[in-house]
C-alpha cells in the first residue's frame, strides 16, 4: 500500500513538472509571437534583400536571448555541473624513483637454496 502511494506521488510530481514545462514553452511562444508582430513593421523598412536577411538574423538572436532570459526568470539560472576530478595515475618511472628497492631472496624450489 505504501509503495502505491509513493508511486502515485512520484507520478503526480512528474506530470506536474511536464505540465509546467509545457505551459512555460507555450508562454514563451506566445510572447515571441507578440514580439514578432510588433517588430515586423520595423523590419520591412529596408528594401535590400541582404539587409533584410541580416535584420531577420539579428531579430532571431534577440528573440533567443529574450527566450533564455524568460526561462532563467521562471526556473532560475542554470547551475554548471561540476565534473569529478579526473583521476591521474603516476608513471612507473616516478614510482621507481621514490621507492626504495626491496630485495628478496629467490629460492630454488627444487634444491631449497637461495639464489643470488
Amino acid at each position: 500500500m505504501a509503495e502505491s502511494e509513493s508511486s502515485r506521488k512520484i507520478q503526480k510530481q512528474l506530470v506536474s513538472d511536464s505540465d509546467m514545462a509545457m505551459v512555460t514553452q507555450q508562454l514563451i511562444q506566445r510572447s515571441d509571437e507578440g514580439i514578432n508582430r510588433s517588430s515586423n513593421g520595423k523590419n520591412n523598412i529596408s528594401s535590400d534583400d541582404d539587409h533584410d536577411h541580416q535584420a531577420e538574423i539579428d531579430q532571431r538572436s534577440r528573440d533567443e536571448i529574450i527566450r533564455k532570459e524568460k526561462i532563467e526568470e521562471i526556473f532560475g539560472k542554470e547551475e554548471e555541473a561540476c565534473r569529478p576530478k579526473k583521476r591521474r595515475y603516476r608513471s612507473l618511472v616516478s614510482i621507481y624513483r621514490e621507492t626504495k628497492p626491496i630485495f628478496r631472496e629467490i629460492y630454488d624450489y627444487h634444491e631449497k637454496k637461495p639464489i643470488r
